[in-house]
């Protein structure tokens, strides 16, 4: 009985197997691995697609294999420049308060009092609020090659305090970004056209102010496709998605609140 068994699983793996066909694509114009997030998923649960230099190695059905090469055809372009318009609404509010107790009153022979000028045993309190509210509109170009990664800074260098430390041990295993002092604060921005769309890849970002340094917070990505010229609002979008993009985009407490709207395009 278990010969036999053996036997069937063996005929069932054979008959998978010619199921699929096993064929090497040469790249013109990308490596392998700019490619396989997107050809990956597209051969199926008995395929396979791995890459080397510029040779992507497949083993799918034989229609699978047909839409990986339709696909391919349209990634496997020369890359050009792509510019990226950003704009950016940075609004705060700050609230203040203040509050002031002065009087006079008399403890038997002494008098104790901080205003030489009130009546005995009065007492003035003088309460003060305030509130500003600040506005600033800015746009910036940036010019990235199709497939690379552009920084959109967001807001001016903060420090790097210790709810960044927690929040970059919980995401990212590494004990160097302890001693930042000042940091920038962003998203990365990755573009690969596909025709006439672009799939953008955006990734939370603190770099250091000298720019020698920065962490990516790769688990936090997310990808979203456009066409080209299309405005699209990366605020709206990261900004519900996690606590870093949260923060990035926008810090209150009690006295104060600011936030940070931001849409892009991509031509």
């Amino acid at each position: 009985m278990k010969r036999y068994l053996l036997v069937f699983l063996c005929l069932l793996g054979s008959s998978a197997l010619a199921a699929t066909e096993f064929k090497i694509i040469t790249l013109q114009h990308r490596f392998a691995n700019d490619l396989l997030p997107v050809i990956s998923p597209m051969v199926g649960a008995e395929g396979t697609a791995t890459g080397i230099r510029n040779q992507l190695i497949l083993r799918a059905s034989p229609e699978r294999i047909r839409e990986i090469e339709a696909t391919i055809q349209q990634l496997d372009t020369a890359r050009v420049n792509r510019r990226i318009t950003v704009n950016t609404n940075n609004n705060s509010q700050l609230q203040r308060s203040r509050t002031d107790l002065s009087g006079k009153v008399k403890v038997g022979r002494v008098t104790i009092g901080n205003d030489k000028y009130a009546a005995p045993n009065s007492a003035n309190i003088n309460i003060e609020r305030s509130s500003s509210r600040t506005q600033h509109n800015s746009s910036q170009f940036l010019n990235v090659l199709d497939g690379e990664r552009a920084f959109i800074r967001v807001g001016h260098s903060i420090p790097f305090t210790q709810d960044w430390v927690v929040i970059t041990s919980r995401y990212i295993q590494t004990g160097s970004t302890t001693d930042w002092r000042d940091v920038s604060t962003g998203f990365a921005v990755r573009p690969r056209t596909i025709g006439n769309q672009v799939e953008l890849e955006i990734t939370p970002r603190i770099a250091k102010r000298n720019g020698l340094g920065y962490i990516d917070f790769e688990e936090l990505s997310t990808t979203v496709r456009v066409s080209l010229g299309e405005w699209v609002d990366i605020g709206s979008t990261m900004q519900n998605r996690d606590d870093v993009s949260r923060k990035i985009l926008g810090v209150s407490n009690s006295s104060s609140h600011q936030n940070s709207s931001l849409v892009i395009k991509v031509d």
